[in-house]
């Protein structure tokens, strides 16, 4: 019972630290770029010179899509002398700390976020159900994780404030919502029953929606 109580404080501190540390060094719509990528299972470059908010970066996913797990290779810092690891043909997120040119020409389909920059150069990367409506219920918590990053810069970044952990908490508890929204009438959107007519599938009209917005189905058998 102890060791699963230390276990979980363990696992909220570093929610609270990754998601204040990602929240302070980039726009609310690159984070929001970030959790769609990771959802689609992208290969994910995080560039960031400081270490510590690198590390947090990368290891922010984690609790971002939460109660999801990332099941691919996560690096939170990718070694200079193992670049070579950026040309694996599977989904990952690493971190590094230069974006330089051999870097660069190894991930032209890659969403690279430059968190010293603010900026991300992102592949085909569709825009989430109801995101605008997930924006607005998160800015007042982003704004506020922003606001405290600037007034937090002369502690170590792994030190959060009261404030801090309330808004990040909040962000999270924002995105479990959506979540479970999202997933909340998930059997609707399975094809249960397809039928081959002149080889042709038939797919249920909703189906058809939701891979129009570019949205990746994995489909099992259902008995």
């Amino acid at each position: 019972m102890r060791n699963a109580l230390f276990a979980e404080e363990e696992s909220t501190a570093l929610s609270t630290w990754a998601v204040a540390s990602i929240c302070g060094c980039l726009r609310l719509e690159h984070v929001m770029t970030l959790f769609a990528a990771a959802l689609l299972e992208k290969q994910i470059v995080m560039v960031c010179s400081n270490l510590g908010m690198l590390s947090a970066s990368v290891l922010s996913i984690i609790p971002l899509i939460r109660p999801y797990q990332w099941q691919s290779l996560l690096v939170p810092v990718l070694p200079i002398d193992m670049m070579d690891f950026l040309d694996a043909p599977v989904p990952y997120i690493v971190g590094v700390q230069n974006k330089t040119a051999d870097v660069l020409n190894r991930l032209a389909n890659a969403v690279v976020i430059d968190a010293n920059r603010n900026q991300i150069k992102s592949a085909a990367v569709p825009q989430l159900p109801q995101q605008r409506e997930l924006l607005s219920a998160l800015r007042p918590y982003h704004s506020r994780l922003v606001g405290e990053s600037y007034l937090a810069r002369k502690r170590p970044v792994y030190e959060c404030t009261d404030a801090q952990v309330e808004a990040a908490k909040g962000f999270l508890a924002v995105l479990r919502d959506y979540l479970d929204t999202l997933c909340s009438n998930l059997r609707s959107h399975t094809i249960t029953n397809v039928q081959s007519n002149n080889d042709k599938v038939c797919f249920s009209a909703l189906a058809q929606i939701f891979l129009g917005v570019g949205v990746e189905f994995y489909f099992f058998p259902i008995y």
